[in-house]
Protein backbone atom coordinates (compact mmCIF):
# COMPACT_ATOMS: atom_id res chain seq x y z
CA UNK A 1 0.00 0.00 0.00
CA UNK A 2 3.19 2.43 0.71
CA UNK A 3 4.24 1.23 -2.49
CA UNK A 4 1.35 2.56 -3.98
CA UNK A 5 0.93 5.89 -2.26
CA UNK A 6 4.76 6.77 -2.89
CA UNK A 7 4.73 5.18 -6.79
CA UNK A 8 1.57 7.36 -7.28
CA UNK A 9 3.42 10.46 -6.42
CA UNK A 10 6.77 9.31 -7.59
CA UNK A 11 4.61 9.43 -11.05
CA UNK A 12 2.75 13.31 -10.65
CA UNK A 13 4.59 15.71 -7.88
CA UNK A 14 6.24 16.76 -11.64
CA UNK A 15 2.50 17.82 -12.49
CA UNK A 16 1.94 19.60 -9.28
CA UNK A 17 3.12 22.50 -6.82
CA UNK A 18 5.36 23.66 -9.63
CA UNK A 19 6.25 27.06 -7.24
CA UNK A 20 7.65 27.51 -3.64
CA UNK A 21 4.89 26.22 -1.65
CA UNK A 22 3.83 25.78 2.16
CA UNK A 23 1.63 22.80 3.00
CA UNK A 24 -0.07 22.52 6.02
CA UNK A 25 -2.21 19.30 7.39
CA UNK A 26 -3.67 20.13 10.50
CA UNK A 27 -5.77 17.36 13.04
CA UNK A 28 -7.92 18.16 15.44
CA UNK A 29 -9.23 21.58 14.31
CA UNK A 30 -11.98 23.15 12.21
CA UNK A 31 -11.64 24.41 8.81
CA UNK A 32 -12.81 27.80 10.41
CA UNK A 33 -10.35 27.70 13.07
CA UNK A 34 -7.57 27.50 10.68
CA UNK A 35 -8.47 29.98 9.24
CA UNK A 36 -8.36 32.42 12.08
CA UNK A 37 -5.62 31.05 13.33
CA UNK A 38 -3.35 31.50 9.85
CA UNK A 39 -4.71 34.92 10.17
CA UNK A 40 -8.16 35.45 7.77
CA UNK A 41 -11.77 35.86 8.83
CA UNK A 42 -13.76 32.43 8.71
CA UNK A 43 -16.94 34.52 7.60
CA UNK A 44 -14.84 36.29 4.66
CA UNK A 45 -13.68 32.74 2.94
CA UNK A 46 -15.19 31.59 -0.63
CA UNK A 47 -14.59 28.97 -3.38
CA UNK A 48 -11.39 29.32 -4.87
CA UNK A 49 -8.80 26.28 -6.70
CA UNK A 50 -4.89 26.70 -6.39
CA UNK A 51 -4.60 28.88 -9.03
CA UNK A 52 -6.97 31.23 -8.23
CA UNK A 53 -5.40 31.56 -4.89
CA UNK A 54 -1.60 31.66 -6.83
CA UNK A 55 -2.88 34.54 -8.45
CA UNK A 56 -4.31 36.30 -5.80
CA UNK A 57 -1.12 35.65 -4.07
CA UNK A 58 1.02 37.25 -7.05
CA UNK A 59 -1.00 40.28 -6.68
CA UNK A 60 -0.88 40.74 -3.39
CA UNK A 61 2.25 43.37 -2.16
CA UNK A 62 5.59 41.14 -2.02
CA UNK A 63 6.98 43.78 0.42
CA UNK A 64 4.51 42.95 3.18
CA UNK A 65 4.63 39.60 4.65
CA UNK A 66 1.63 40.43 6.63
CA UNK A 67 -0.76 39.56 3.36
CA UNK A 68 -1.34 36.76 1.91
CA UNK A 69 -4.05 33.59 0.11
CA UNK A 70 -4.54 30.53 1.38
CA UNK A 71 -6.12 27.54 0.29
CA UNK A 72 -8.08 24.94 2.84
CA UNK A 73 -9.71 21.53 2.14
CA UNK A 74 -11.51 19.56 4.86
CA UNK A 75 -11.57 16.06 4.73
CA UNK A 76 -12.75 13.56 7.84
CA UNK A 77 -10.68 14.99 10.83
CA UNK A 78 -7.94 16.81 9.25
CA UNK A 79 -7.36 20.59 7.59
CA UNK A 80 -5.06 20.63 4.36
CA UNK A 81 -3.66 24.36 4.10
CA UNK A 82 -1.89 25.41 1.02
CA UNK A 83 0.12 28.68 1.02
CA UNK A 84 1.74 29.25 -2.69
CA UNK A 85 4.57 32.26 -2.18
CA UNK A 86 4.17 32.09 1.52
CA UNK A 87 5.20 29.97 4.37
CA UNK A 88 3.10 30.36 7.61
CA UNK A 89 2.97 27.20 8.23
CA UNK A 90 6.04 26.72 8.99
CA UNK A 91 6.41 29.11 12.15
CA UNK A 92 7.05 26.79 15.47
CA UNK A 93 4.14 29.15 17.06
CA UNK A 94 1.15 28.93 14.55
CA UNK A 95 2.00 24.65 14.62
CA UNK A 96 1.68 24.81 18.45
CA UNK A 97 -1.17 26.60 17.81
CA UNK A 98 -2.70 24.49 15.32
CA UNK A 99 -1.54 21.00 17.17
CA UNK A 100 -2.59 21.76 20.55
CA UNK A 101 -6.07 19.71 20.39
CA UNK A 102 -4.09 17.39 18.17
CA UNK A 103 -1.66 17.42 15.41
CA UNK A 104 0.34 19.63 12.38
CA UNK A 105 2.66 18.31 9.46
CA UNK A 106 3.97 21.26 8.27
CA UNK A 107 6.43 21.05 4.36
CA UNK A 108 8.01 24.29 3.08
CA UNK A 109 10.33 24.30 0.07
CA UNK A 110 12.15 27.61 -1.42
CA UNK A 111 13.02 28.35 -5.20
CA UNK A 112 16.58 27.87 -4.19
CA UNK A 113 15.94 24.15 -3.09
CA UNK A 114 15.90 24.33 0.62
CA UNK A 115 13.28 22.36 2.41
CA UNK A 116 11.99 21.73 5.43
CA UNK A 117 9.36 19.31 7.21
CA UNK A 118 8.25 19.81 10.69
CA UNK A 119 6.00 18.03 12.97
CA UNK A 120 4.00 18.97 15.95
CA UNK A 121 1.92 17.10 18.36
CA UNK A 122 -0.22 18.56 21.01
CA UNK A 123 1.41 21.99 21.22
CA UNK A 124 4.76 20.59 20.72
CA UNK A 125 7.22 20.82 17.95
CA UNK A 126 8.45 17.04 17.88
CA UNK A 127 10.45 16.59 14.71
CA UNK A 128 11.76 18.87 12.17
CA UNK A 129 14.06 17.79 9.57
CA UNK A 130 15.02 18.54 6.13
CA UNK A 131 13.60 15.57 3.69
CA UNK A 132 16.46 16.39 0.71
CA UNK A 133 19.14 14.58 3.15
CA UNK A 134 16.84 12.57 5.57
CA UNK A 135 18.12 9.42 3.44
CA UNK A 136 21.69 10.51 4.58
CA UNK A 137 21.59 11.61 8.44
CA UNK A 138 22.70 9.30 11.52
CA UNK A 139 20.57 5.93 11.42
CA UNK A 140 19.81 6.62 15.01
CA UNK A 141 18.14 10.05 14.55
CA UNK A 142 15.06 10.34 16.41
CA UNK A 143 13.48 11.81 12.72
CA UNK A 144 14.76 8.76 10.94
CA UNK A 145 13.29 6.69 12.81
CA UNK A 146 9.65 8.48 13.20
CA UNK A 147 9.38 8.60 9.44
CA UNK A 148 10.01 4.74 9.29
CA UNK A 149 7.86 4.35 12.26
CA UNK A 150 5.32 6.03 9.77
CA UNK A 151 5.70 3.23 7.08
CA UNK A 152 7.89 5.46 4.45
CA UNK A 153 11.36 3.96 4.49
CA UNK A 154 14.42 5.61 3.15
CA UNK A 155 15.16 4.71 -0.29
CA UNK A 156 11.89 6.63 -0.90
CA UNK A 157 13.66 9.69 0.45
CA UNK A 158 16.21 8.44 -2.08
CA UNK A 159 14.34 8.21 -5.03
CA UNK A 160 12.44 11.18 -4.46
CA UNK A 161 12.12 13.49 -1.32
CA UNK A 162 8.93 15.76 -2.20
CA UNK A 163 7.04 12.06 -2.65
CA UNK A 164 7.74 10.63 0.10
CA UNK A 165 6.89 13.25 2.19
CA UNK A 166 4.05 13.69 0.39
CA UNK A 167 3.42 9.60 0.73
CA UNK A 168 4.16 10.33 4.48
CA UNK A 169 1.42 13.13 4.91
CA UNK A 170 -1.22 11.12 3.48
CA UNK A 171 -0.17 7.89 5.69
CA UNK A 172 -0.95 10.35 8.60
CA UNK A 173 -4.00 12.32 7.53
CA UNK A 174 -5.13 10.40 4.58
CA UNK A 175 -5.82 13.33 2.25
CA UNK A 176 -4.20 12.27 -1.69
CA UNK A 177 -2.55 15.70 -3.22
CA UNK A 178 -3.00 14.94 -7.06
CA UNK A 179 -3.58 16.94 -10.26
CA UNK A 180 -7.69 15.89 -9.70
CA UNK A 181 -6.86 18.07 -6.06
CA UNK A 182 -5.92 20.81 -7.45
CA UNK A 183 -8.05 21.64 -9.71
CA UNK A 184 -11.24 21.18 -8.00
CA UNK A 185 -12.27 23.61 -5.96
CA UNK A 186 -11.82 24.22 -2.33
CA UNK A 187 -11.92 26.92 0.41
CA UNK A 188 -9.89 30.42 0.04
CA UNK A 189 -9.05 33.01 2.34
CA UNK A 190 -7.20 36.36 2.05
CA UNK A 191 -5.27 36.31 5.04
CA UNK A 192 -3.13 39.51 7.23
CA UNK A 193 -1.53 39.28 10.48
CA UNK A 194 -2.00 36.38 12.19
CA UNK A 195 -3.42 36.44 15.93
CA UNK A 196 -1.67 37.14 19.01
CA UNK A 197 -3.01 34.78 20.74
Amino acid sequence: MVNDIFDAYNATTHLIFEEPTCITWVGGLSLPECVRLFGGDPLRTREADFEDIYEEGSDLNPDDPSDGAILLDQQGDWVVVVEPKSYRGMSSVLLKRLSLNGAALSLYWTVNGDAYVNWAEHGHVLYTFDPLTLDTTEPDLAEVGWVVDQGVDLDAWRQNWFAATLTLAEKITFIRLDPAWMERPHVGATVGPMPLA
